[in-house]
């Protein structure tokens, strides 16, 4: 059988304000139903030590963020985000469960990171480039492949298809109510990393809710 083709997307960093305005009091809620197994499998899959550089690019309300600084304690933590109201969130939950630690969260693109090359040991980015075009995809993962140091490491968490017949249900939503789902839909990540360099080490599918999600370790190569 035929796969769907993926859903077209537009892109306009004020509309993804607006739509991020309205839904960061409840984001919370919504992860934790459907998105907490797939962070939660991203952490461990990418094995975050003490002493790194970590950059997350769209932190949202900052629930995967806050467990990178308590896990990096002694190292660099970096966090972006489009949205302010978003970061807004994610300030007031590192200031109440780590208030010492040290980290930068700013307002920015991820079309155009403002680091250095080779800067970063990891680059985690979750549930972000399933609203994007998927022309846009090679610049956005050619970004990310810029700020990090060879042999440095993405951790992506994105919707997914999903396996099991139920997942089929959130495919529908994003065709029909895209807006209940601020423009998410599923999409395919793979060949674009490929694309751009990356070498992918590793990829699975969880199903939480029966939302399903992947999440995908990639490494770029050492010149």
């Amino acid at each position: 059988m035929a796969t769907e083709p993926i859903l077209p997307r537009s892109y306009s960093a004020l509309e993804m304000k607006k739509q991020y305005a309205r839904v960061a009091w409840f984001y919370d809620a919504w992860s934790r139903l459907t998105e907490e197994k797939a962070l939660n499998r991203l952490l461990e899959l990418a094995e975050v030590q003490d002493d790194t550089n970590i950059l997350e690019v769209a932190v949202g309300t900052g629930r995967l963020f806050s467990r990178l600084v308590e896990r990096n304690p002694s190292g660099r933590n970096e966090g972006l985000d489009l949205s302010p109201d978003m970061l807004a969130h994610a300030r007031q939950r590192i200031d109440q469960s780590s208030p010492d630690s040290s980290y930068h969260l700013f307002e920015g693109s991820a079309y155009e990171l403002p680091f250095e090359m080779d800067t970063f040991d990891v680059l985690f980015n979750t549930f972000m480039i399933d609203m994007f075009p998927i022309e846009d995809y090679p610049r956005v993962l050619k970004e990310f492949e810029r700020v990090l140091k060879p042999g440095g490491k993405v951790a992506i968490a994105y919707f997914s298809r999903g396996l099991k017949r139920v997942n089929h249900f959130w495919t529908w939503m994003a065709k029909h109510f895209p807006a209940l789902l601020t423009g998410c839909r599923p999409v395919v990540l793979e060949p674009s990393l490929l694309q751009v360099g990356f070498r992918v080490l590793h990829q699975e599918e969880i199903s939480q809710s029966t939302f399903p999600s992947a999440v995908i370790i990639a490494q770029k190569e050492i010149d």
